[in-house]
């Protein structure tokens, strides 16, 4: 009978344990909802709402910290967050959106922090501009652009400043100046273009 009652104890324990935790909003309705292991920590999948009950998030926990594939709702119940997450580090790639379901950025990041590629978008699926990191500061070739999609503006940033040449234009696709960067100053001869023809502006040493 002991064996019994010790074994109901702890059936009760971990039906107890395993039971959906809810927090609520003031007026009662339901804030967030999920399961918690040992300790109180969170486990798997947890669902989140505004006060108005629309779905605001949908996030997986292991031992109380994000892990795996984390995604965010606005309140138009449009997803305008995927993530991916290892340990409650952000990594892999995430896509960012607009309320209207447009892509706003897509990229990778590695130890929370932007990595590589990534690319920013104009509600209208224009590309906005597009550029590569390092550990999470430009470092590389970017390209920006105006809305109608023609080319604004090249060149190189290092550390997050203008390094190197760097070319800008009108919208018309016209080259309009072109210079040398050195840590985000501007240096040496720099031109400017009139009906094509490539003429000296200012000097910057």
């Amino acid at each position: 009978m002991k064996i019994l009652a010790i074994i109901g104890v702890f059936l009760t324990f971990f039906v107890q344990a395993q039971s959906p935790d809810t927090v609520l909003y003031g007026d009662g309705s339901i804030k967030t909802i999920g399961k918690s292991g040992e300790g109180g920590l969170k486990q798997g999948q947890w669902k989140y709402y505004y006060p108005g009950g629309e779905p605001s998030a949908l996030l997986n926990y292991e031992d109380g910290e994000l892990n795996g594939i984390q995604m965010y709702y606005g309140f138009n119940g449009s997803l305008i967050a995927l993530e991916n997450y290892e340990r409650g580090l952000l990594v892999d790639t995430a896509s960012y959106f607009y309320p209207t379901g447009q892509l706003e950025k897509y990229g990778t990041y590695q130890d929370g922090l932007y990595e590589g590629v990534w690319e920013f978008y104009y509600e209208n699926g224009s590309i906005k501009r597009q550029g590569f990191y390092s550990q999470g500061v430009p470092n590389g070739q970017w390209t920006f652009y105006f809305e109608s999609g023609k080319l604004n503006q090249a060149g190189e940033l290092i550390d997050g400043l203008e390094d190197g040449l760097w070319v800008y234009f009108d919208e018309e696709g016209n080259q309009l100046y072109e210079g040398e960067w050195a840590n985000g100053e501007k240096v040496g001869q720099w031109y400017y273009f009139k009906k094509g023809k490539k003429k000296a502006w200012k000097n910057f040493d």
